[in-house]
């Protein structure tokens, strides 16, 4: 019984990364995703700080970065934005 709590409990949050971007790539194409040109311009505009690290995602079936992003006192901070339009307001 545990074990099939565990496993609904996982699929209600389930996340799918692709960590290296020869995999990511061809789905930011495929999907029309923002490409990572992009989300650096954009977030230069939003947020404080340099992007680290981004990771394209799949959080409850929408593409998502995860970007960690160093501020400018060194702190580094993680951050998840819509892929299709990182900072629309």
């Amino acid at each position: 019984m545990s074990l099939l709590l565990a496993v609904v409990a996982q699929s209600a949050t389930a996340t799918d990364c692709y960590p290296d971007w020869s995999d990511a790539a061809p789905i930011v194409h495929r999907e029309k995703l923002a490409t990572v040109e992009a989300l650096s311009a954009g977030a230069a505009a939003h947020m404080p700080g340099d992007i680290v690290r981004t990771t394209l995602c799949v959080e409850n079936g929408i593409f998502v970065y995860r970007l960690l992003v160093r501020e400018a006192g060194g702190r580094l901070v993680n951050h998840t934005v819509d892929a299709r339009q990182p900072f629309a307001r």
